[in-house]
């Protein structure tokens, strides 16, 4: 035999079986505020992670000028300490004769 599935409404009953919390539609419209006001705050923090993107560039930005400049100097006096080492290799009298002197053709 077949049972029988169907329920009644008198086995149910008159009883909800959904409440709703206390005080629930006093406080909605605060609850709505709260939660748009915290949404509201991820653009600030949108806007703070591209500060810090923004502020890393810099930093490397500037690092390089820092090194490109240490080395611009580096270059200079190495420029600086050969010529004085060429002219410590040759003496006067021999770097006037050669200015004077014109090359034989």
């Amino acid at each position: 035999m077949k049972k029988n599935n169907k329920i009644s409404l008198d086995q149910i009953g008159r009883e909800l079986p959904f409440t709703v919390p206390e005080n629930y539609f006093e406080h909605f419209a605060l609850q709505i505020d709260e939660q748009i006001n915290r949404n509201s705050g991820s653009s600030h923090r949108f806007l703070k992670q591209w500060m810090y993107v923004a502020a890393a560039f810099v930093g490397i930005f500037m690092l390089g000028q820092t090194f490109y400049k240490v080395y611009q100097i580096n270059v200079t006096e190495k420029a600086d300490i050969y010529e004085a080492y060429v002219l410590s290799q040759v003496n006067e009298a021999s770097m006037v004769d050669y200015y004077v002197d014109e090359p034989a053709k």
